[in-house]
């Protein structure tokens, strides 16, 4: 026993010295500085690597580092990875799309990297870089920071982020605003605007907002702002989730003939109940190659009787995850077409799925029997709209509401039940889809028992 003491001591003291010698040969280099290094790497709980892929289609060349992350838990990997790599690859195609629609004469160069600003037993922040150059001098700057919550594998919003904080809109733009009146900065404050899908950075000290593309050739402005801690009342302490009920993988196919062009990003949902997976898999991919079949023989149709025409029709069909949690998936499928014209037009299709018995919900199926949902719900809504109008009075006489239907449309995001409508529904296409956050304080009252726990 004592000579193995020993020999450790020998090992150890050869270590440290080989250590000093190697400290002594640079000025940047302290042992205080290598042994965090060490410990650093020791306590961290994902590990990264990544896929390179080189795209070149004529004129457009792409270069990707895809990055996959690998971290204790399974099922959040695979949810954080899945989630990851549909933006990156979105992004790409949307690349192509538009090369082979638009015809570009310059040839454009686009590349993909990726990098870790923050990361602990909780938290990861990978930031998405896109850099896009169009010819020897035009280029665009663009980058997409995810956090995730590494026990749940949810996404943090940046609402989530600073929740204790409730007016966070407010001291964010007004930070942002006093800053560039301050440095006296040329950019376009139309961009600035703060609300949960504002872009944001975990940094030393606070947090990095910015707005894409935060830089570009065509103004010398950087829309990206360094804010302190400081300036908001409460601390922001340790965010908390609830853990994913599903996994959301993509099927992407892309379509590419005489008369159509299109992207079609089909999400499959992977859950313990087999059942429910292959119903709402079924349900959703039925919906969506509907879509596909019927715009591609309407294009086929129209376009087959002009000779040597030179436009396609696109159909284009993506989703977004609004609620994954407390046994509620609440998916939007946005399908898009143009054929043609000043714009063209998309309408969002919700999925809410009680994940318990498999059902798709109704607006109706939450409220308790004889409830008065609906006046409370219009009420809410018409509130809104008055503040709207109060804020800005270009909106006077845009909303035609009239009240919500049984089936109204509606997805279920955090604590509320969102209701929107679809273009020209109440309001001019200039007004886009609107939408009203109906906070589960509204309505608790009148929810069934079985939906109030959903919102929490």
């Amino acid at each position: 026993m004592k000579n193995k003491k020993n020999i450790g001591y020998i090992i150890f003291t050869v270590v440290l010295a080989f250590l000093i010698i190697s400290i002594s040969s640079s000025n940047n280099l302290k042992i205080k500085d290598i042994i965090q290094a060490n410990i650093s790497q020791g306590l961290r709980t994902v590990k990264i690597t990544e896929e390179k892929i080189k795209i070149d289609d004529r004129k457009l060349s792409i270069s990707i580092k895809m990055p996959e992350i690998h971290c204790q838990d399974e099922e959040v990997q695979r949810y954080i990875n899945s989630y990851i790599r549909k933006n990156i690859n979105e992004f790409i195609n949307i690349q192509r799309q538009n090369m082979e629609l638009k015809k570009s004469k310059e040839n454009i160069d686009v590349s993909i990297n990726y990098g870790v600003a923050f990361e602990d037993g909780n938290l990861l922040n990978v930031i998405i870089y896109k850099n896009t150059n169009v010819g020897k001098k035009d280029f665009i700057l663009e980058k997409e920071s995810y956090i995730f919550d590494l026990k749940t594998g949810q996404r943090i919003y940046l609402d989530h982020f600073l929740k204790d904080n409730k007016d966070y809109q407010e001291v964010l733009s007004k930070y942002i605003y006093d800053y560039i009146k301050k440095h006296n900065l040329n950019v376009d404050k139309s961009k600035i605007k703060i609300n949960k899908n504002t872009n944001y950075i975990i940094s030393d000290g606070g947090i990095v907002i910015y707005f894409n593309p935060y830089r570009s050739s065509k103004t010398n402005a950087i829309y990206e702002f360094k804010v302190p801690v400081e300036i908001f009342k409460n601390k922001i302490r340790t965010v908390g989730t609830n853990r994913i009920v599903a996994n959301v993988d993509t099927q992407t196919l892309t379509k590419n003939t005489d008369y159509i062009n299109s992207i079609i990003n089909i999400p499959i949902i992977i859950t313990s109940n087999k059942d429910i997976e292959k119903y709402i898999n079924d349900k959703i991919r039925n919906d969506i190659m509907n879509f596909y079949n019927q715009s591609q023989q309407e294009a086929k149709e129209y376009l087959g009787k002009i000779p040597n025409k030179d436009e396609k029709f696109v159909a284009n069909v993506n989703y977004e995850v609004k609620k994954n949690s407390d046994n509620v998936l609440s998916i939007i499928v946005r399908y898009y077409k143009y054929s043609g014209g000043a714009h063209g037009y998309y309408e969002d299709v919700p999925y809410n799925l009680d994940m318990i018995n498999g059902k798709l919900l109704k607006l109706n199926d939450l409220f308790k029997q004889n409830s008065e949902y609906k006046n409370v719900i219009d009420s809410e809504i018409r509130k809104q709209i008055e503040s709207i109008i109060k804020n800005d009075k270009e909106f006077k006489d845009v909303y035609q509401f009239e009240g919500i239907k049984p089936d109204n449309k509606f997805y279920i995001q955090d604590d509320n039940i969102v209701i929107y409508f679809d273009l020209y529904e109440i309001a001019p296409y200039a007004a886009g889809q609107p939408e009203f956050f109906i906070n589960s304080s509204v309505i608790n009252h009148i929810l069934k028992e079985q939906y109030v726990n959903i919102f929490k």
